[in-house]
């Protein structure tokens, strides 16, 4: 009897393990490693299509490559939704300097000398509402 195969999937599951540890541990996961073991593995059962063991080391490999996507999506929608809040935040206050900013005097406040300050005090005022909104609807 040949013991190659089952030092071969011990190997396989070794490694696997060892990958399987730097995920759960946010260590530094190597998907192409994952990816090489893989194809190792199909290798493998290609060559022996006989020998099933294989098949639980390579759906184990499924398992731990949607678990690292579905981890790298968490990461994504983070910031995402961070970008989405500061957007939010300064869609208003490009508002205000585009209206400060127009070169007409009919505008109120806009050569008045409390000017600045009103439109200072408005985007304070703003930053505050929003941040505070952001914050009660636990968005960050």
């Amino acid at each position: 009897m040949d013991f190659r195969p089952m030092e071969k999937i011990e190997e396989f599951k070794r490694r696997l393990e060892e990958l399987d540890s730097c995920l759960t541990q946010n260590d530094n996961f190597d998907e192409k490693k994952l990816y090489q073991l893989k194809s190792m593995m199909l290798m493998y059962k290609w060559n022996n299509p006989e020998d099933t063991r294989v098949d639980t080391l390579i759906d184990m490999v499924d398992s731990i490559s949607d678990a690292y996507i579905n981890q790298e999506n968490k990461k994504l929608n983070h910031r995402l939704n961070l970008l989405t809040i500061w957007s939010t935040i300064f869609l208003p206050l490009s508002f205000y300097t585009g209206m400060w900013g127009m070169n007409f005097d009919d505008i109120p406040l806009l050569n008045g000398d409390n000017g600045f300050w009103i439109f200072a005090g408005l985007t304070a005022i703003t930053i505050l509402i929003m941040f505070t909104y952001f914050k009660r609807h636990k968005w960050f």
